[in-house]
This record gives C-alpha cells, structure tokens and sequence, in this order.
C-alpha cells in the first residue's frame, strides 16, 4: 500500500440542509485518492433515500436484502482527476448508510515481476481494492 499517498474517501463538503416535510439534503464528495487506473467506483446507499443528483435526480429501483431497508447502487468507471460532488435527499432523520467500494487496477514493480512468470497465454489479473462505510 505504500504506492498511495491517499485512499479513496467520501466526505460532506457542505453543510446539511433542512427541507420543509422533514427531508434533509446531504451533500457529499467523493475523492478517489491517488489511485491511478480505476476500473469501478460503486456506492452502496441505504436508508430513507428520497432522491439524489444522478441521473436527473431519478432513483433507480432499489434493491431488497430481505426485510431489510431498500438499497441504491450507484456505479461510477474510470479514473477522475478532479472529485466527484453529488446530494443525497433523506426522507427522514434516520441514518443514510453508504457502502463504497473502489477497484484499482495499476500494478505495481512486484505485480509486473510476478506477472511476467506467467506464459503469454495466461491472463493475469490484479488490483487493489478499497471498501469503506459511512453514515450521515
């Protein structure tokens, strides 16, 4: 791990906002760290999600685990050099819990050397992988 100065991470930027009808706006960034060929971003959003800043403010259908609360997935690809800012809308106090997973596919001196064992036929593949969880 000593290839990255910093990890992905996800933080508010700004303030919470208290909306009328007890719905509260959160407002999050999204820094990928120093990762350098990202392959896939993913968030994993549950709780009273209302609405957010993708795709046109449109939640997709959520995804049921049981009796549990309705989860979001949300899958972003590729390397950014700036970070991501977004909302979320909760439609109650109640806890947003938010998964995040990051895959980073750079190889390091190492990979390369043990990669290079392998015949040209075989496909070798490695990353790295972050996984964080946050609630707001």
């Amino acid at each position: 791990m000593n290839q990255y100065k910093s990890f992905p991470v996800l933080f508010n930027h700004k303030p919470h906002e208290l909306l009328s009808g007890g719905y509260r706006r959160i407002y999050l960034e999204f820094s990928l760290g120093s990762t350098k060929e990202v392959w896939v971003s993913v968030l994993n959003i549950t709780g009273p999600l209302f609405r957010w800043s993708f795709a046109n403010n449109r939640l997709p259908a959520p995804e049921k685990n049981g009796d549990g609360p309705p989860s979001y997935i949300c899958r972003l690809s590729g390397a950014s050099s700036e970070n991501w800012t977004f909302w979320l809308e909760a439609s109650s106090s109640e806890k947003i819990r938010i998964e995040l997973g990051v895959i980073d596919q750079h190889l390091t001196e190492p990979q390369l050397k043990l990669k290079g064992l392998f015949p040209d036929w075989v496909d070798v593949t490695a990353y790295t992988s972050f996984r964080s969880t946050y609630l707001f």
